[in-house]
């Protein structure tokens, strides 16, 4: 059977983590997933911009590219593209940014009773690991190549290990993207309280159907928090296309 041009058109896009990501409008629906980020990612870095220079002083700056950075941190960076994507943003819009990216690199954690309540039963991460086919070096490559090994550093371990070790500072972004409910908690624990006012939060599974845990977790952390999750989606619904993310009240 032959499909038209039109019926491609209106299939949901399938995203490929692997391929690295355009950054440029009009974005193409083939990444439909990972719109909602550098659209997040984006508004992030101008409400920065706005908070931290005014007048003449943020137009001299930016047309220089300096003052003091802005502060990001991915949670789950996998093989990096979305990384580097938001770095290209940040780069384009004249932000200086410091980013640190902070993944395993050997796949996800161990699951615990909470992923197991509501994981769905075929899930593949029941009896195996998933995400261990990428590489810390792997991403610094990419990183280094894409011209950010100044702007981005890279933690290599589980979160419940690392977390600890960052130096102390204060946050304008943070995408999580980790999959499980530990790992959920582990990052909200330590980077809310860190958040600037006005800071964003992203969350990419809190619709998954496939990681369900991540609403468990979010929901339970914030039911006691003041901020609202904002949820959008770029083209037709697909797995896993809505996102949403939290303004730091």
């Amino acid at each position: 059977m032959t499909t038209t041009p039109e019926q491609t058109q209106k299939r949901p896009p399938v995203y490929n983590v692997r391929l690295e990501l355009p950054h440029n409008r009009p974005y193409d629906l083939y990444y439909a997933e990972k719109v909602p980020l550098l659209q997040v990612f984006e508004k992030a870095v101008l409400a920065w911009d706005n908070r931290s220079r005014s007048g003449i002083l943020r137009n001299l700056a930016r047309s220089v590219g300096v003052g003091r950075p802005m502060q990001a941190a991915e949670c789950g960076i996998f093989r990096g593209h979305s990384l580097v994507a938001c770095l290209r943003i940040a780069r384009d819009l004249r932000v200086p940014v410091n980013f640190i990216g902070l993944d395993s690199f050997a796949g996800l954690p161990s699951l615990v009773e909470e992923d197991l309540k509501v994981a769905p039963e075929n899930a593949p991460y029941r009896k195996k690991v998933l995400f261990d086919d990428t590489s810390f070096e792997a991403v610094s490559e990419l990183i280094t190549s894409a011209g950010f090994a100044d702007h981005a550093k890279l933690i290599r371990g589980f979160f419940v290990d690392t977390l600890p070790t960052l130096p102390e500072a204060r946050y304008d972004f943070v995408n999580i993207d980790c999959d499980l409910y530990a790992p959920h908690i582990e990052c909200l624990e330590y980077f809310y309280p860190k958040m600037n006012a006005g800071g964003i939060i992203f969350f990419d599974d809190y619709h998954s159907h496939d990681f369900p845990m991540a609403k468990s977790a979010i929901d339970k952390f914030l039911e006691d928090k003041p901020e609202t999750l904002l949820h959008l989606r770029f083209g037709p619904e697909g797995v896993n296309h809505t996102k949403c993310y939290i303004e730091k009240l």
